[in-house]
């Protein structure tokens, strides 16, 4: 995941937010076990309060008269603490004060008499205290004592930061769980997504042709805009193909009349004026057919979904050469595994198998070569003619395209130039070798597993 990712930024605000509740849970728990610890303390407090009381009572004079049943009342400073006091003097007090004394606080309200409240204690400590008056009858009339017995905070912390740590250990693996369902359930809720990634990817690749799993309900309009988007670029393609188609033949008239003329203007001896009106005529031609092939193939990769059965469509092609000029006088060998589909649109297949098979046609002296080979998860078709290559630099150099490049005057390399058209909508390079002879290879992907169930054909079409 990258840091633009949805994912992540879900998932890091729902750890966050997971996080937070348990802090917020493991303090709210830890505050509230130390307010009923403390409840607890006080009640032992008033327990201890009244067993002091009681023993006071007994001993009369300002006595203890029985011995306290707390043993941390006789260790020096062992945590629990009584003492008697009156008129803001200590008159008595237990051994663990040593030779402190618990701070009085008769300030206090009558309505807060009853409660615990906490003050500095021996050795630095802080200490939980209850402290009452009591009227006792001495030698000389009635007195007012106060009685206060007191426990050391540092018990109560000691018991906050055990069940402090209780609490963190049952809360982390909860954490952990809860970031695990976070996860799962952002995994879950964003894998329709990836499934739409997926149909996409299948379409831009072929394998299918249109999204047609089943998608969640805030999914559909998505899917649905999508599949509309596909039909409209499928309309518009074929649309294209069937104005260029008339182009074609709306011009195909027009051109045959104006070579009607220059053959005429030819038999009148106005040879320069037939060869400047050919040439431009030449000229229009080339222009037109590879404007025409252009249109034809623009989007055709794009659209995908379609296949090409390579056997099939070289004996259709080869079928029409045998009735064209020359065609049954060659030799046509073919070495063509059968069922080799590849990734490539029948019409453009037909316009590339159609045109390298007529430039063959009109320029090989006896023979020519169809080989088809697998290569890994491609195809290698090459079409070679035993005819001249191309001339330009002596060596088998390759012409500008749409200029005069065969070892015999009339050819304009129109075909040659559509052919590279179209492999260059499909980023295929042809290789071309032309040596004393002409090869033209190319690679072209083989269909992937599925998509010649899935994917519709055409029909063959070939350029005129």
């Amino acid at each position: 995941m990258t840091r633009n990712s949805i994912r992540l930024r879900l998932l890091f605000v729902a750890v966050m937010s997971i996080v937070a509740t348990i802090a917020v849970a493991g303090a709210s728990l830890v505050f509230f076990f130390e307010r009923q610890v403390l409840r607890y303390v006080e009640q032992d407090l008033n327990i201890h309060w009244t067993e002091l009381a009681t023993a006071f009572g007994a001993g009369g004079e300002g006595q203890i008269g029985e011995k306290l049943t707390d043993p941390r009342y006789h260790q020096p400073y062992g945590g629990a603490y009584w003492q008697v006091s009156e008129g803001g003097r200590a008159i008595v007090r237990s051994r663990s004060l040593w030779d402190k004394e618990l701070p009085t606080n008769g300030h206090r309200e009558s309505g807060e008499q009853d409660r615990a409240f906490e003050v500095e204690g021996p050795d630095g400590s802080e200490l939980y205290i209850i402290e009452r008056e009591v009227a006792t009858d001495g030698p000389q009339g009635p007195r007012r004592v106060s009685l206060a017995v007191a426990l050391d905070h540092d018990q109560i912390v000691e018991l906050r930061q055990a069940f402090g740590w209780d609490v963190t250990r049952v809360l982390i693996p909860i954490a952990a769980v809860l970031v695990l369902f976070a996860w799962l359930q952002l995994w879950l809720g964003l894998r329709p997504l990836r499934s739409v990634g997926q149909e996409l990817n299948a379409i831009r690749t072929g394998q299918i042709r249109r999204m047609t799993r089943h998608f969640p309900d805030e999914l559909s309009p998505l899917v649905e805009s999508i599949n509309n988007l596909l039909d409209r670029q499928e309309d518009l393609v074929r649309k294209a193909r069937d104005r260029a188609g008339a182009l074609a033949h709306g011009l195909k008239t027009p051109l045959t009349i104006l070579g009607g003329e220059v053959r005429r203007l030819e038999q009148a001896g106005l040879q320069e004026a037939a060869e400047c009106m050919q040439e431009q005529l030449r000229l229009i031609y080339t222009h037109v057919e590879r404007e025409l092939a252009r249109v034809r193939t623009s989007g055709t990769p794009a659209a995908c979904g379609a296949y090409t059965q390579v056997d099939q469509t070289i004996v259709r092609l080869l079928r029409l050469m045998q009735h064209m000029p020359r065609g049954e006088r060659l030799i046509w060998q073919t070495d063509i595994p059968a069922d080799v589909a590849i990734d490539m649109d029948p019409h453009d297949f037909g316009e590339v198998m159609g045109n390298l098979l007529d430039n063959a046609r009109k320029w090989a002296k006896a023979c020519v070569t169809i080989q088809v080979e697998r290569l890994d998860d491609k195809a290698r078709i090459s079409v070679a003619d035993d005819g001249p290559g191309f001339s330009g630099d002596g060596q088998g150099g390759r012409p500008e395209r749409g200029v005069p490049g065969r070892s015999e005057p009339g050819s304009s390399g129109i075909g040659l130039g559509i052919v590279e058209d179209i492999l260059n909508e499909y980023g295929i390079d042809a290789e071309i070798e032309s040596s004393g002879f002409c090869r033209v290879a190319f690679d072209v992907p083989l269909c992937r597993p599925g998509q010649v169930k899935n994917a519709p054909r055409s029909a063959v079409l070939m350029s005129s």
